[in-house]
C-alpha cells in the first residue's frame, strides 16, 4: 500500500482506491446483513420455496427443520399476552415465515410463533424440540392439544435454571410426547438477536447432532489450545511483548467461542453464565485483536495516526461493555461499528507495509479469516444465513486457522528478531574486543606514565620530606643563636669592663698614684666580671652542646639510649624562642625515669612538628597557650608486637582551640591543612605519623574536642636487641592506614 505522506502517492493512487471500496464493500454487506427485520417479511436473505402449508407439519421424519413453517408474529411493545394472540386482534396478523432460519437483528420486539404439528401415528412420538441458537433472554412455549385444551408451558429466562430438559444443553431443548393427531405450539421469543433455528428431533438424531457438533468444536478447540501452548513456549523461550498478546488473545478467543457455543449455558451457574456472555463474548476478543495488531505492526513507530484510532477504538469497546447490560441491542450495534472501524484500520495499516513488512503478510494471512467469521456472524445473526452446520463452522474455525497464522507470524519474526540480535551481539562484540585492545593499549601506556608519575612523587615527597627537615633544623638554629646571643653578650661586656679597669689600674700604677682602695676595688670588679663571665660562657656552652646533639641527631638517623626527658627539654630549650615569642609556655613531666632505645633526631623532629602544629593552628594571635608534655615508662605487656622489651608513653597536650570531628580523621592524611597560604603546607603531622610508625616504630593517635585542645599520644618501643625491618610496609604493622610514603617505599597503588 502507498505511503500517503510519501512521493509514491501518485504510484498507488490507484491501489489506495481499490482498498478504499473493499471497504466501503465490507461495510456495505455488514450493514445489509443486520436490518431491523420484521415478523411479516423475516430477516433479509435468499428465501427459500415456502412450506407445502403454512403452520402445519406431518411429523414423519425423525429430523424436521420447523423455522420454515412458522407464522410469525411481531410485538412492538412486548405487551400481547397469549390469549391476545390465540383470539384476539393479533391473531389475524400471523404471516408466514419465508425462510428456513427467521431471524430478527438488533431488535428490541418480542415475537410469536405457532406451528401445528400432526402425529399420523396411532401412538405417542416422543420428539426434541430443538431451539439451535443458545441466547434468548426470554423463551417461552406453551403447548396446545387439537381441541385447544392446554397440555403444558415451559419457560426459559436469561439466568433461568431449567432449559426444558433434565439433560443439560448448551441451547434450549424441550421434550415433547405427541399425542396421535394434531398439538399446536405457540411461542414467544425475546433477544435482540432473536432466532427461529427450530428443529424438532428424536433422541437418536439429536445424539448424531451432537457428536457431530463435538467433533467439529473439539477440533477447534484442540487447534486453538495447541496454537496457545506454543505461543505460551515462544513467549516463554523470547519473551516479546507482542507473543504475551497473541498468547492472551488466543485464549481469549477460546472464550470466545466457548461462549458463542452456548456451553457457558450448559457448564456455568446461568447468572455467571450470562455475565460471562455479555463480558467476554461481546467486545475483549476485538479490543485484543486490535492491540495485537498495534504491537505485531509496529504501528506505534510506523504508522502512528493509525494507531491512535486503533487505540481509540480499543478504549470505546472497553467502555461500551456496560451498554450490554443497559441496552444490548444498542451496545450491540456499537460494538460491531467499533470492531468494522478496526478491522478497516487494520487491513489499511497492513496493505500499506505489505511490500515493505513480512509481518503485514503474515498479519493479512491471519487477520482476513477472523474478518470473514465477523461477517458470517452478522449476517447469521441478522437471519441472512440460516443457523446450519456450515455457518456454524465458518463461525469457529477460521479463528483457529487465523490463530495459527499469526502464531507461525509472531515465531518468524522472534526468529527474525533474534538473528538481528546476534547479528547486533556480533558486531557488539567486535566492537567490544577492538575496545579492549585500544583500551589494553591505553592502560599500557597509562601504566608507563604513572610509573613515571610515581618516581616523581617519590622524589618531590622525599625532597619535601627532607625541606621539612631542614626547616625544623632552621628553626632549631635560629633559636640556639637567639638563646647564645644573651651569654655571649654578657661575656662580651664583663670582658670589656675588665680590660678598661685593668688600663685604669695601669695608668695608676705607672702615675705611682695607686692607692690600696683602688686595688681593693679593681680585685672585687674582677672577681665579678670573671664570675659573670664563666657563668655565661657555661650557658652558652651547654646551649652549644645541646644544639650540637639536637641538631646531629635530627640531620643524622643513628640510634642510641637517650633519657626520654632530659633530651625533651633540650628539645624544648631549643623551641624556647619560638614558644616566647607567642607568649607560650612549655612543660616537661617525667613519672620517673624513662630510658629507651630508639632514635632521638626522629623524636626531635617528631616533637618540633607538634609545637609547630599547635603554634601555626592551635592559639588565636594574642592568646596565651601552655603546653604539657607527660613521659612515663612503659612494660614489655604494654608494647603492641612482639620482641620488645618495653617502651615509652609520650603524651603531647596544647589547650588551644582544638580539631573539628569532621576534619580530625583526616589530619595525618598528606598535603591536608586548613591554613594553607598562611604558613600550612600540610606535610607536618604526615611527616609526624610516618616517622613514628615506620622509624621509631611505634602508634600516633589523635584525641581532640572543640575549645578543649588536642592530645597526640605516642607509644614508642625500646628498639634495644630489636633488629629494624627495612621494609616500610611491613613496619606499618597490621591494620595501620597507608600513606603515600609507606606506599610509595612498598610499591603498592594507594
Amino acid at each position: 500500500m502507498m505511503d500517503l505522506r510519501g512521493d509514491g502517492a501518485g504510484r498507488d493512487g490507484m491501489g489506495w482506491r481499490r482498498w478504499m471500496a473493499l471497504a466501503a464493500l465490507l461495510f456495505l454487506i455488514l450493514s445489509v446483513g443486520v436490518p431491523v427485520a420484521r415478523a411479516d417479511t423475516g430477516a433479509a436473505g435468499p428465501a427459500t420455496a415456502g412450506p407445502p402449508a403454512a403452520g402445519f407439519v406431518v411429523v414423519d421424519g425423525p429430523d424436521l427443520s420447523l423455522g420454515g413453517h412458522l407464522e410469525l408474529l411481531e410485538d412492538k411493545g412486548r405487551d400481547l399476552t397469549l390469549a391476545d394472540v390465540m383470539s384476539g386482534p393479533a391473531a389475524d396478523r400471523f404471516t408466514p415465515a419465508t425462510r428456513d432460519t427467521p431471524g430478527f437483528a438488533r431488535t428490541h420486539s418480542a415475537y410469536w410463533a405457532r406451528v401445528t404439528l400432526d402425529n399420523p401415528t396411532d401412538g405417542t412420538l416422543n420428539r426434541l424440540l430443538v431451539f439451535a441458537y443458545p441466547y434468548y433472554r426470554s423463551l417461552d412455549l406453551y403447548v396446545f392439544s387439537a381441541t385447544g385444551t392446554p397440555v403444558e408451558r415451559r419457560h426459559v429466562a436469561e439466568g433461568a435454571q431449567a432449559r426444558g430438559t433434565d439433560i443439560p444443553h448448551r441451547y434450549p431443548v424441550f421434550t415433547l410426547a405427541l399425542p396421535p393427531g394434531r398439538t399446536v405450539l405457540y411461542m414467544r421469543v425475546e433477544h435482540y438477536f432473536a432466532s427461529f433455528a427450530l428443529y424438532l428431533r428424536t433422541s437418536d438424531a439429536q445424539g448424531l447432532v451432537d457428536r457431530r457438533d463435538i467433533l467439529l468444536h473439539g477440533l477447534t478447540f484442540g487447534v486453538l489450545i495447541i496454537a496457545a501452548a506454543y505461543q505460551f513456549a515462544l513467549v516463554v523461550m523470547a519473551g516479546v511483548e507482542v507473543g504475551v498478546t497473541l498468547l492472551f488473545y488466543a485464549l481469549i478467543t477460546l472464550a470466545y467461542i466457548y461462549g458463542q457455543l452456548g456451553y457457558p449455558w450448559e457448564h456455568l451457574p446461568p447468572d455467571l453464565a450470562s455475565h460471562y456472555y455479555r463480558e467476554v463474548v461481546g467486545t475483549l476478543p476485538v479490543a485484543v485483536g486490535q492491540i495485537f495488531a498495534v504491537q505485531f505492526l509496529d504501528l506505534r513507530r510506523r504508522q502512528p495516526w493509525i494507531t491512535r484510532l486503533l487505540l481509540l477504538s480499543t478504549g470505546l469497546l472497553v467502555l461500551d461493555t456496560p451498554l450490554h447490560y443497559l441496552d444490548p441491542a444498542i451496545g450491540s450495534g456499537i460494538a460491531q461499528a467499533l470492531a468494522l472501524l478496526g478491522s478497516i484500520l487494520t487491513l489499511t495499516a497492513a496493505v500499506r507495509d505489505l511490500r515493505r513488512s513480512v509481518n503485514a503478510r503474515f498479519f493479512l494471512l491471519g487477520f482476513l479469516p477472523i474478518v470473514g467469521v465477523a461477517v458470517v456472524w452478522s449476517l447469521r445473526a441478522g437471519g441472512a444465513l440460516p443457523a446450519a452446520i456450515w455457518t456454524e463452522a465458518a463461525l469457529y474455525a477460521p479463528n483457529a486457522i487465523g490463530v495459527v497464522l499469526l502464531t507461525f507470524g509472531v515465531a518468524y519474526r522472534i526468529g527474525k528478531d533474534r538473528e538481528e540480535r546476534e547479528r547486533a551481539l556480533e558486531a557488539s562484540e567486535a566492537a567490544l574486543r577492538r575496545a579492549n585492545d585500544e583500551l589494553e593499549d591505553r592502560v599500557r601506556t597509562r601504566t608507563a606514565e604513572l610509573s613515571d608519575s610515581l618516581e616523581k612523587l617519590k622524589r618531590s615527597q622525599d625532597a619535601l620530606v627532607q625541606s621539612e627537615k631542614l626547616a625544623s633544623l632552621g628553626q632549631l638554629v635560629a633559636g640556639v643563636a637567639h638563646e647564645i646571643n644573651t651569654p655571649i653578650g654578657v661575656t662580651l661586656t664583663a670582658a670589656s669592663h675588665v680590660s678598661e679597669r685593668v688600663t685604669a689600674i695601669d695608668h695608676l700604677v705607672k702615675d705611682g698614684r695607686l692607692r690600696r682602695s683602688d686595688l681593693t676595688d679593681f680585685m672585687g670588679d674582677l672577681a665579678e666580671s670573671s664570675r659573670l663571665m664563666l657563668s655565661n660562657i657555661g650557658r652558652a656552652a651547654s646551649l652549644i652542646q645541646s644544639f650540637k646533639q639536637v641538631s646531629a641527631d635530627q640531620s643524622s638517623e643513628d640510634r642510641r639510649r637517650v633519657d626520654l626527658c632530659a633530651y625533651m627539654e633540650e628539645v624544648i630549650a631549643s623551641l624556647g624562642p619560638n614558644l616566647r615569642r607567642g607568649g607560650h609556655t612549655a612543660e616537661i613531666i617525667c613519672q620517673g625515669p624513662v630510658e629507651i632505645e630508639t632514635y632521638p633526631g626522629f623524636l626531635a623532629q617528631v616533637l618540633t612538628n607538634f609545637v609547630s602544629n599547635s603554634l601555626l593552628h592551635a592559639y588565636e594571635p594574642g592568646v596565651r597557650g601552655h603546653i604539657t608534655i607527660t613521659a612515663r615508662r612503659l612494660g614489655p605487656g604494654d608494647i603492641p608486637g612482639e620482641g620488645h622489651a618495653g617502651g615509652a608513653q609520650i603524651v603531647y597536650q596544647d589547650d588551644g582551640r582544638g580539631i573539628p570531628a569532621a576534619i580530625l580523621p583526616r589530619i595525618f592524611d598528606p598535603f591536608f591543612t586548613t591554613r594553607r597560604g598562611a604558613g600550612g603546607t600540610g606535610l607536618g603531622l604526615n611527616i609526624v605519623y610516618n616517622l613514628v610508625t615506620h622509624r621509631l616504630k611505634g602508634t600516633v593517635t589523635a584525641a581532640s574536642e572543640a575549645g578543649a585542645g588536642t592530645r597526640f599520644t605516642l607509644i614508642l618501643p625500646d628498639l634495644r636487641g630489636h633488629e629494624v625491618q627495612g621494609d616500610a610496609l611491613e613496619a606499618t604493622g597490621p591494620g595501620r592506614p597507608h600513606t603515600p610514603d609507606t606506599l610509595v617505599a612498598a610499591r603498592m597503588p594507594r
